[in-house]
């Protein structure tokens, strides 16, 4: 892989990928909500009950502080819940608010929808499925990040 002009691909690639997460942030910009809400919104739904500020921090690589911050926002708005662990009282559990999945499972849509539609315009079906496939290939066997702590 240490060709030039394959790393110059890659690269045009990378920055390929990077444009269309910026394009689907803004996608979804008509809401309130800051990205970092959203991406905290969507941690806590994919944990069910079972999710907690450290596992939430960890999946999207916040800072605590940082991630203090958006909880305290989330729940003074009514989007999530704070609660002790039924077993350990020391740890707590967050947990969606009815608004605040209801603001998660909106704003995927309008995502998804925006995607679908650009996909729809320049990408045949066969296309489409060539591209579904790879990049789930590439995303599911992408090597995590070493902490840097």
């Amino acid at each position: 892989m240490s060709d030039p002009s394959r790393l110059n691909l890659v690269s045009i690639l990378r920055n390929d990928v990077v444009a269309l997460s910026r394009r689907l942030r803004r996608s979804a910009s008509a809401d309130a909500e800051t990205w970092t809400s959203l991406m905290v919104l969507g941690a806590i739904e994919r944990a069910e009950d079972l999710a907690t500020p450290t596992q939430v921090a960890a999946e999207l690589e916040l800072k605590s502080s940082n991630l203090a911050q958006a909880l305290r926002a989330l729940e003074h708005r009514g989007l999530i819940r704070r609660k002790p662990d039924p077993v350990d009282r020391r740890k707590i559990r967050l947990s969606l608010t009815r608004e605040g999945l209801t603001l998660v499972r909106e704003t995927r849509a309008q995502r998804t929808q925006w995607l679908a539609d650009v996909m729809d315009a320049c990408l045949s079906a066969e296309e489409q499925d060539q591209l579904m496939g790879l990049m789930h290939r590439v995303a599911a066997s992408a090597p995590q990040r070493p902490k840097t702590e």
